[in-house]
């Protein structure tokens, strides 16, 4: 797998598209799926492997509905588990050996689930919750569960926060049209992470869904922004 090396002090690297000003640090990134996938690769937890066919799992980059020139990294899966965690990995070197980082982060990404709309379990937009984490190994499934602590639907856990949902306000009830939606923490909701004894860490972006249907979503970028304690 390719990794990001994030050489603390050199700011934006030579990422496209990185705005520092946007999130207000003198370490920004930014990775546009339009692009590629820089070293981001999908993951699913949750289920059971072993039925997997029934979730209807797919990845990778994809055309994006409606432009056809402009590719995003697309998730989807039906979430016959009522706690599918459908998510994007990457692990970032060169920070400072065994250091505490703050992030902040914020997704962009084309979501069919409309504001206020009934579902299966629950709403197919707000009871999808966003989640941003970290983890000192690669973040996988093992047996049923994934091997971080990133909490349970709307829960946070030790290594993972709630950040959001992926209800967006121009996305119809049905399901028929794909928008826009940005999700970004604030500087009150940083995230504490910490580099392992050679400065990697991993950090893993997705969702977990309290509801009992299909999830299909568009991630189009992430923007990351460390910050030593």
């Amino acid at each position: 797998m390719k990794h990001w090396a994030l050489l603390v002090g050199l700011g934006c690297l030579q990422l496209s598209g990185c705005n520092m000003e946007l999130l207000g640090a003198d370490k920004a990134f930014n990775f546009d799926f339009n692009t590629g996938s820089h070293g981001w690769t999908a993951g699913f937890s949750d289920y059971p492997a072993d039925n997997a066919t029934i979730y209807q799992l797919e990845s990778g980059l994809r055309a994006l509905p409606g432009e056809s020139a402009k590719k995003g990294f697309y998730l989807s899966g039906m979430n016959r588990s009522d706690d599918l965690f459908m998510y994007l990995k990457n692990q970032f070197s060169g920070l400072e050996p065994s250091t505490k980082y703050y992030a902040r982060v914020r997704l962009t990404f084309l979501s069919n689930a409309g504001v206020d709309c009934a579902g299966v379990g629950g709403a197919p937009g707000e009871s999808v919750y966003l989640k941003f984490g970290y983890a000192d190994k690669e973040p996988r499934q093992e047996g049923y569960y994934l091997n971080v602590d990133k909490g349970q639907q709307s829960q946070s856990g030790s290594q993972a926060k709630v950040i959001g949902h992926v209800a967006a306000k121009d996305a119809a009830c049905d399901g028929s049209t794909f928008a826009a939606k940005t999700v970004q923490t604030t500087t009150k909701e940083r995230i504490p992470l910490y580099s392992d004894g050679q400065g990697r860490v991993w950090v893993f972006v997705g969702t977990d869904s309290g509801y009992e249907g299909l999830t299909s979503l568009y991630y189009t970028s992430i923007e990351i922004a460390l910050e030593p304690f």
